[in-house]
């Protein structure tokens, strides 16, 4: 028996789940409202024999007693083992990490405490006095482990090697690089230097701001499998309590997470680029519904303010539980991104410096996310003419019917009137309209098995999909590589369903138990296609073969998807013309966006698995 199954063999789901979700039993089961998501009917069900949970509902979602804890607190897999085990009065044995990263992590806080002990020299003398202005204290210099890098580009290098480290691993590492002249150099070279963590506290990477005027203003560590700016907040590490209990909110730069936490804010993180990724904020809203932002306001900001909030609007809409109630059990709260419009010309760390009361106070202030986007399409577009009103109201469409009604959606059709100068009810009669609510496509939901079924004698085959299950059901280790994966991806009914049941299982099993878990559901055809799979033979390969050919297939498919929606889309398009002039082309571009991203991922993932 796995530490895994001993964890999970002494606890009762119905025990656990009870503690945050008032439980009623129904026959063989229990059931309640789904705490992921607003329902009046319940459709949550904990099934006490098989030790699972399943939402029948929206969420269409369920597993076993570790994954309600990860989803219910927005815990990572080992985060939440180690909970449950605190609970059951297991010992969790010691993990090791991937040799590899060990090595780079120990290369990164030698490098570090080199950079730190630099900035405390004769050299750092002005970089000292160039903070001080700035307001930050030695204190938090110490917390953050900011540092200084030398101006010869040979000092850390050489300071490396003689620890015993080999030139090979420094450029592995990426605190050394190999000039064209054939001969390795330090990456970074007379700038202050900002290490930078993931949510666990490993030093993954720097971040260097230029001192001196020299471009660019900043410089990260290279793109690799430790370090990808795209899934990193900065100082996330130190921020995640406090954003369990508080929200989230989120500034711009290093300076302004640092000066935040030097004045007690201890929710505050940084994005690590000009505007936040879906990776990002799926892993603020596993932690919170509230997310705040404070991004610069000059043009460039708010560009980046908008791409950012997109990416927010379209990901940040499921319910997320994030505080107990006063009788024990866990309550849901709707997700609320909200916008703080900065003073001109001020970023946020003046602000905290100046006044954090001030601070306080535009936090407190901060406009709903959805008011903010509003605005902007009312304030940049013709809202004079007919068509200029009624292109807003189709350009905003997408925004409010994300909201799900309610009152936040009320409130932004009376906001969107009122910016208008029309009636309420007439953009309620534009947002109803087919051409209008068309262009927010929800996710496709899978058909029920009566409608996609074929007989499976006269299966027709899609080696794609089956190759993607075949890795899934028979290398456990692969699943995180499959966390883009979703239902509509397989077109086949035997193979949805069997992903479905894959995702039932959640992760920590080994392939016999996977296997079994996912066998569970009776002799149909399903069962029949996964004796198959397992049957079927592989091509061999290494674990890095498979994960490689796991994110490969997995861009395939979801390429494959967004084709397929974008053929509807033209010949829905060319069916029937747009009611709004040529608004519903709109819809063609973002699936093209989509491809476009898809290519890129498949190119990025590519990098990051070769390293």
């Amino acid at each position: 028996m796995t530490a895994i199954d001993d964890v999970k063999s002494r606890l009762d789901i119905v025990e656990v789940i009870s503690q945050r979700v008032p439980l009623q039993r129904s026959g063989n089961s229990y059931k309640a409202p789904c705490p992921f998501h607003h329902e009046k009917t319940p459709s949550f069900h904990v099934f006490p024999d098989r030790q699972s949970w399943r939402c029948f509902g929206a969420c269409a979602t369920g597993g076993d007693v570790l994954s309600f804890v990860m989803k219910a607190e927005g815990l990572e897999f080992g985060e939440a083992l180690k909970q449950m085990a605190q609970v059951a009065g297991v010992t969790l044995p010691q993990r090791g990490q991937n040799p590899q990263n060990e090595a780079d992590y120990k290369i990164n806080e030698d490098t570090r405490a080199y950079f730190q002990r630099t900035l405390a020299s004769a050299q750092g003398a002005s970089t000292r006095e160039y903070l001080e202005k700035r307001g930050v204290d030695k204190q938090a210099i110490e917390a953050f482990g900011v540092g200084l890098s030398p101006t010869d580009g040979e000092s850390l290098k050489n300071h490396l090697i003689r620890e015993g480290y080999s030139p090979e691993e420094l450029v592995s590492a990426g605190v050394v690089r190999v000039g064209d002249d054939g001969i390795s150099h330090d990456l970074f070279r007379g700038r202050l230097m900002f290490p930078i963590r993931d949510a666990h506290g490993n030093l993954v990477g720097f971040g260097a701001r230029t001192l001196d005027g020299t471009e660019p203003k900043y410089l990260n560590s290279p793109q690799g499998p430790m370090f990808d700016k795209s899934r990193i907040l900065y100082a996330m590490d130190r921020a995640r309590t406090d954003i369990r209990k508080n929200g989230a909110v989120i500034v711009e730069g290093y300076m302004d997470a640092i000066a935040a936490h030097q004045a007690g804010f201890k929710n505050v993180i940084a994005q690590m680029g000009t505007a936040l990724t879906e990776f990002q904020v799926d892993e603020i809203r596993r932690l919170t519904g509230k997310m705040t932002m404070a991004l610069d306001q000059d043009v460039a900001g708010q560009n980046a303010t908008l791409r950012s909030l997109d990416v927010v609007l379209q990901n940040f809409r499921t319910k997320t539980v994030n505080k107990q109630g006063p009788d024990g059990t866990t309550q849901t709260v709707d997700a609320d991104p909200r916008i703080i419009v900065m003073p001109p010309g001020q970023d946020p760390d003046e602000v905290i410096h100046r006044s954090p009361t001030d601070w306080s106070n535009l936090v407190e202030s901060a406009i709903p996310a959805i008011t903010f986007r509003i605005n902007a399409i009312t304030g940049q577009g013709d809202i004079t003419s007919p068509e200029g009103k009624a292109r807003c109201v189709a350009e905003a469409a997408p925004f409010i019917h994300l909201l799900a009604g309610g009152i936040q959606q009320a409130n932004a059709i009376e906001q969107l009137a009122g910016n208008l100068s029309v009636p309420i009810d007439t953009v309620k009669a534009a947002l109803s309209r087919p051409s209008v609510a068309r262009r927010t496509r929800q996710p496709e939901q899978p058909r029920s098995a009566a409608a996609t079924a074929s007989p499976f004698a006269k299966l027709d085959h899609d080696p794609m999909e089956e190759y993607c299950l075949q890795l899934l059901l028979g290398y456990p280790e692969v699943r995180e590589m499959a966390r883009g994966l979703r239902p509509e991806f397989f077109t086949r009914h035997e193979n949805r369903e069997l992903f479905a049941r894959w995702l039932d299982v959640g992760p920590g099993m080994d392939k016999d138990k996977t296997l079994a878990a996912v066998r569970r559901g009776g002799d149909d055809e399903v069962t029949a296609q996964l004796n198959a799979l397992s049957e079927k033979p592989m091509i061999p390969s290494d674990a890095t073969g498979r994960i490689k050919s796991l994110a490969e297939v997995v861009s395939r498919l979801e390429e494959r998807n967004l084709k397929n929606l974008k053929v509807e889309e033209v010949k829905r398009f060319a069916d029937s013309p747009p009611d709004v002039e040529d608004g519903e082309q709109d819809d063609i571009l973002l699936l093209n966006e989509q491809i476009k991203k898809n290519e890129g991922l498949r190119r990025g993932q590519a990098q990051e698995i070769s390293g």
